[in-house]
This record gives structure tokens, C-alpha cells and sequence, in this order.
């Protein structure tokens, strides 16, 4: 259901579902193919840790010259690990000149539009409506995950461009996995009233810690949503594994990089 592939210097990962909707372009951006260096080696988007701004804004170029597009077609919110979706419709006022929003989701049909999170363990979510033409990206930690934002986002869909459930593709991308994701009483008691709860947490040898798979239980939310199971689908990557081409915080404690995940209506 992916596969790696590569524009210029830039390596991503591809969804074969979303590639087949030829009204979209997307990525999941790998960490390599940009100049950063260090432990931000070095596809890094993110100032927040501490990389050089010369580098991150070289390493947007990179990417936005790969896929043929300009830096100013690029729009990723501020996110903050919340559940407010920002909507990005003919009815917004221009954004072209704001580049900081606190939101942890976006929904557009602006086309031409590349709307993107950045993650490193978080769940990137892209969205597509087959039928209606729009797009959605989602940024989903534990505490967003807790919030439902996934499962809003869907309603989103459905309540301002009157989407179909049925024609929503759901992609989950590279995150961290069950296999490396321990997390204590206070992240399982946020999901207590998750009807799906027993399903993505799991015990493990230490007393009160849990084992959490982000993915699983966001597909599940998704689903829950009214989304078809088989318009879901997961990249099964978890990115506290493979050092050897994500970023991940919980694998580095801190001081890392963020790769780009994004999508745009041509």
C-alpha cells in the first residue's frame, strides 16, 4: 500500500491509494535528502529544536523545487497538540501572509495549496474526498488522539463541504509503533472513554506503563467516524526504528528534527 520513492535529492513515502487519485500530490517526507547537519541530519523543517534557519529554509526549497511547486505554496499550522481544525475554503481570508496558526489540523479545496504537519512520532494523517475535491492533513499525538481530532476532522468533512464518508480516503502514515511507544497512567487515563481503548493499549513489565499504538487507534477513530475500513490504510513504519531514515523524539529524547508530511489538490 506504499512505497519509497524519490524527486531529486528528496526521499519520501508514497501512498499507492492516494496516487491513484490523480487530482492530488502528496508525501510523507523521509529525513533525507536536505542540508541540515548533526543530529538534525538532514531533511529537518522544524526551528524548534534548534537547527539553523539558513537550513531549514534550504531544505523547504529543496522540497518545494523537488515537486515543482514555490515555498509560498507550502502551509503548515503551528501545531499544538490540540484538537482546532483550521478550514481553508473559498469563503477564508488570504492566509498568504500568515504562517502561524495554532491548529493541529487543516481541511482545504483550495487547490494549488500544499497544506503539511510536521511530525517525529506523532501520526500524520493525510485525507482525501474522492468525489468533492478536498483535502485534509492531521497532526495526532496522544493528546490530540485523546481529543478525537482524527474523527473530527472527518466530521469536518462531512458538515462543511458535505462529504460522503464513503469517498474519504483515510492514510496514516510513518509514526511510532506499539513496539516502542511506553506511555504512563496519565496518557491512559486520557483515553479512558474510548469505547476502543482495550484494542491499542496493552500491558507491559513495568507496573503502571502501558504500550500504545498512536496509529491503530486513530484508524479505529477514523473508522468509528463512519470511514470504510478499506479506505484506511497504514504505513506500519515506526519511526523510533528506523533511525536510519526518521526522526523521532522518543528514540532521541530531544534535540531532533521533524520530517514533513503534506498534500495538495493540483
Amino acid at each position: 500500500m506504499f512505497n519509497f520513492s524519490q524527486k531529486g535529492t528528496i526521499k519520501y513515502l508514497e501512498s499507492r491509494v492516494l496516487k491513484e487519485c490523480d487530482f492530488v500530490t502528496h508525501a510523507f517526507c523521509t529525513r533525507r535528502g536536505g542540508v541540515s547537519e548533526g543530529k538534525f541530519a538532514d531533511l529537518n523543517f522544524s526551528l524548534q529544536e534548534g537547527d539553523g534557519e539558513e537550513a531549514v529554509s534550504r531544505n523547504r526549497e529543496i522540497l518545494a523545487a523537488s515537486f515543482g511547486l514555490s515555498v509560498g505554496q507550502f502551509f503548515v499550522a503551528n501545531q499544538v497538540h490540540g484538537d482546532e481544525i483550521l478550514v481553508i475554503d473559498n469563503d477564508s481570508l488570504d492566509i498568504a501572509g500568515d504562517r502561524s496558526c495554532d491548529f493541529d489540523a487543516i481541511i482545504s479545496d483550495r487547490p494549488g495549496l500544499a497544506i503539511g504537519i510536521s511530525t517525529a512520532d506523532c501520526v500524520p494523517v493525510l485525507m482525501a474526498d474522492r468525489k468533492k475535491g478536498v483535502i485534509g492533513v492531521v497532526h495526532a499525538g496522544w493528546k490530540g488522539t485523546s481529543l478525537k481530532i482524527a474523527a473530527k476532522a472527518v466530521n469536518t468533512f462531512v458538515r462543511r463541504f458535505s462529504s460522503s464518508t464513503m469517498d474519504i480516503i483515510a492514510v496514516i502514515g510513518p509514526a511510532i509503533g506499539r513496539c516502542c511507544y511506553q506511555v504512563d497512567g496519565v496518557v491512559f487515563e486520557a483515553m479512558r472513554e474510548d469505547a476502543n481503548r482495550e484494542y491499542f493499549f496493552s500491558r507491559c513489565d513495568e507496573k503502571g506503563k502501558w504500550m500504545l499504538d498512536l496509529p491503530l487507534a486513530n484508524r479505529l477513530q477514523i473508522q468509528d467516524a463512519g470511514v470504510p475500513s478499506g479506505n484506511i490504510s497504514l504505513s506500519g513504519i515506526c519511526t523510533s526504528c528506523r533511525r536510519d531514515i526518521f526522526f523521532s523524539h522518543r528514540r532521541e529524547r530531544s534535540g531532533t528534527g521533524r520530517q514533513l508530511s503534506f498534500i495538495m489538490l493540483k
